[in-house]
């Protein structure tokens, strides 16, 4: 009686074990195949190797804009679309590298330079500082990296203004929250916070203090200026005063055209 309990049992565990269990699966799924494992439970395998699945396209393009580099700040703002600002991916250096060359003597932490740059688009990332924007960039070729200037038509400065002898330039940058100047002169860089202007007749008064205590006060006069030595006519002069020192020359509004006098 017990030898008859024992083989009924043994039937039934083999009408209802693993080797049922792969009539469940659905049969128009493919992708997966069934193998018995030595312990009884089955393990659903890939028929297709992960290492020979088709990898995602990368459409590669030429990018041109402004390039900043510094610690832990990597960022380019695209001249085509100036509201896109993407997390640079530069693991080759050779930008970097350019960067540090392009760099002029009295260049200032985190100044942008203009960039021509093959690469492509990546998405967003979910790692670091880089998740902050909303894609990344991954840089495969270097075509140009020099520093900008008032010509430099993704350049969003307000005013540049320039002298000489000595020889000097204010960046006035409200969308990059900087007022910078560079006294060739005495081989120094000031670097400020932006604030808006207060207008007093024809002439635009900036006045900002930084983190060591200096302080600048640029005028911004309305009229026709010449630099001196260059055949450019202006219609704005410009005028710094840091340091008990005080500096003589013109300035370009952005969107303005400088002509050549005739």
């Amino acid at each position: 009686m017990k030898m008859l309990s024992l083989i009924a049992a043994l039937i039934i565990w083999i009408g209802c074990g693993p080797a049922n269990k792969s009539a469940s699966l659905d049969p128009g799924d493919t992708s997966v195949t069934d193998s018995l494992q030595s312990d009884g439970t089955i393990e659903d395998t890939p028929l297709t190797p992960a290492s020979t699945q088709t990898p995602i396209s990368k459409e590669i393009k030429l990018f041109k804009g402004l390039y900043t580099s510094g610690n832990e700040v990597s960022t380019f703002r695209d001249c085509n679309n100036l509201s896109k600002v993407y997390w640079l991916e530069d693991k080759s250096n050779k930008l970097n590298a350019s960067y540090k060359q392009t760099e002029g003597f009295l260049s200032y932490p985190y100044e942008s330079i203009y960039v021509e740059i093959k690469g492509y688009l990546k998405g967003k990332s979910t790692v670091g500082y880089a998740a902050e924007y909303e894609n990344v960039l991954a840089v495969t070729e270097v075509k140009t990296a020099k520093q900008k200037s008032f010509s430099t038509d993704c350049f969003q400065y307000e005013f540049v203004a320039l002298g000489n002898e000595p020889f000097w330039s204010v960046d006035i940058i409200p969308s990059e929250k900087i007022i910078a100047l560079k006294d060739v002169g005495s081989e120094k860089t000031y670097v400020f916070p932006y604030k808006a202007a207060k207008a007093s007749g024809n002439t635009l008064i900036y006045q900002t203090t930084n983190d060591k205590k200096q302080s600048i006060k640029i005028l911004i006069t309305k009229e026709t200026c010449s630099d001196g030595m260059s055949d450019r006519k202006y219609n704005y002069s410009a005028q710094a005063t840091i340091s008990g020192k005080t500096l003589k020359g013109c300035a370009i509004k952005k969107g303005d055209k400088v002509v050549m006098n005739q």
